[in-house]
């Protein structure tokens, strides 16, 4: 088999996370910032952030000034809330009396405002006041202790972030969710080891730290899902430490992997279901990059023996991405010719491969990659090359709203252009080589799947110092990610 045909799909799923990666390094330099606003399935409401106001307390105004910014990044990027421009007389509105007193709510019917929300600091604990204008109910949070330890701090306005979405819309907040992304380290010489290690940071880029230490290669890292009611304490990603790339299982406090399978061949993409149970990856352990199953438990690692669970001849496979039920699988094949996105139900222990069908999702796209479920198993985003330009598209996957098939919608400004895909160079499949003798054709195959190999370490992944701080994620591997952006109205370009 031709390797390049081989890591095709894996490094088509890579560039479409590079493209997203950008607007992460422009947030570095403001005047390069990219913002996209999206149309929403429900319309953002306005909401009036009022000054942080403070008494007796030992913090700096400066430092006040940081959190806020940081509680108004949240409201403004919370899919369901932005911010209304402040102005003097909506200030002294909000904060010219008692604390729990936000102004009367005619003032801010008037300006069709729907929410006030002001933080209230005494001493060294944040408390915050709602108000809901339409209904004149006003609210308040607990109050929340802080330190003056930026790093812990931040971590606090996003609980409080998270705090306001919950009152104000019955349904949990994204500001206190983290992300794993790896950072390639840079070349100083020809003779230095390329290597790159996993990273973790808050959902808006801060917090970023180091997890692994490898002195390895290492890519598309993931949580293990958390207990209800508890934060996830590990993750798997793939090394390439002993050569050939493996899944490894780690936890985030030291960072230390161990082997998740005793399987041979190349292992990558593993993702795992949220029932904790699962984990499909890509393996070529049969000759052929196919899917697979491992029963799994976060205590004990894997459980028996991976269970082929979709093959196609001739055809390579990638980007699985469990339903969050975990019935279903949806992953990436080249079986019909381009990469396209195909859904599986996943079989019972002994099924044969022959009676595993595929759905194909993707019939108006091609080359698309890397799927993921929307929370409620009601959408799947991938991205998808459109007009020459890599963008991200919604696959509604239920038919209780949306009769007939279900179909899919781009994310764009204006009909046609594209805005969120940066765009990328187009990828090639070579035509496959003359048929060699096996024991040739092995050595050329390994030999082959080593070059490119390398050549994909050196092109899959954006150097750290492209960004201005080596501490904000420039590459983000965990597909996760896409859960942050809000889903498009369907059928409405934006």
């Amino acid at each position: 088999m031709n390797p390049l045909r081989y890591f095709f799909l894996w490094l088509s799923a890579i560039a479409c996370l590079l493209s997203l990666s950008a607007p992460l390094c422009a947030e570095e330099d403001e005047g390069d910032a990219i913002i996209v606003r999206l149309a929403t399935e429900s319309p953002l409401v306005p909401l009036y952030l009022a000054p942080l106001s403070s008494t007796q307390t030992d913090f700096v105004e400066p430092y006040l000034r940081q959190l806020e910014s940081i509680l108004a990044f949240d409201l403004n990027h919370n899919g369901s809330t932005f911010l209304v421009k402040r102005n003097p007389v909506n200030d002294h509105l909000a904060t010219g009396g008692e604390p729990n007193n936000l102004g009367p709510a005619q003032a801010w019917q008037s300006q069709n405002i729907f929410y006030v929300v002001k933080a209230q600091l005494t001493g060294k604990s944040l408390q915050v006041f709602m108000l809901s204008v339409n209904t004149q109910n006003l609210k308040s949070s607990d109050p929340i202790s802080l330190t003056g330890d930026l790093s812990e701090d931040r971590k606090a306005i996003h609980r409080v972030a998270d705090i306001i979405h919950k009152a104000l819309f019955g349904k949990e907040g994204i500001a206190s969710t983290r992300i794993l992304y790896t950072v390639k380290t840079p070349l100083i010489n020809s003779s230095q080891k390329l290597t790159s290690d996993v990273w973790e940071a808050d959902y808006d880029g801060g917090n970023a730290r180091q997890v692994t230490q490898e002195k390895s290669f290492c890519v598309t890292p993931a949580y293990l899902p958390p207990k209800s009611g508890y934060l996830t304490g590990g993750f798997l990603y793939v090394s390439y430490q002993l050569g050939q790339p493996k899944i490894y299982v780690a936890n985030l406090k030291d960072g230390t992997g161990r082997r998740l399978l005793s399987l041979r061949g190349n292992q990558l993409m593993p993702a795992l279901s949220q029932q904790r149970d699962k984990v499909a990856f890509i393996s070529d352990a049969t000759g052929n990059p196919d899917l697979f199953l491992q029963p799994f438990s976060p205590e004990n690692g894997a459980i028996g023996k991976p269970q082929q669970i979709f093959s196609a001849k001739q055809a390579t496979q990638s980007s699985p991405t469990f339903s969050p039920d975990g019935t279903k699988i949806a992953f990436v094949s080249d079986k019909d010719g381009a990469p396209k996105v195909y859904v599986i139900t996943i079989p019972e222990p002994g099924t044969s491969l022959k009676n595993v069908k595929a759905t194909l999702i993707t019939k108006r796209n091609r080359e698309s990659s890397a799927p993921v479920w929307s929370p409620d198993g009601t959408k799947i985003a991938y991205c998808s090359r459109t007009d020459g330009i890599r963008q991200i598209w919604i696959y509604l996957a239920t038919r209780k709203t949306h009769p007939g098939l279900p179909t899919a919608s781009t994310l764009s400004s204006t009909p046609p252009t594209p805005t969120i895909a940066n765009s990328i160079s187009s990828i090639s499949i070579k035509a496959a080589p003359p048929k060699l003798h096996p024991d040739k054709e092995k050595s050329a195959i390994q030999a082959g799947s080593r070059a490119l190999n390398s050549k994909l370490m050196q092109e899959s992944e954006i150097e750290s110092d492209s960004c201005k701080s080596k501490t904000v994620p420039c590459v983000i591997h965990s597909i996760n990610c896409f859960m942050l952006i809000p889903l498009p109205a369907t059928g409405q370009p934006i």
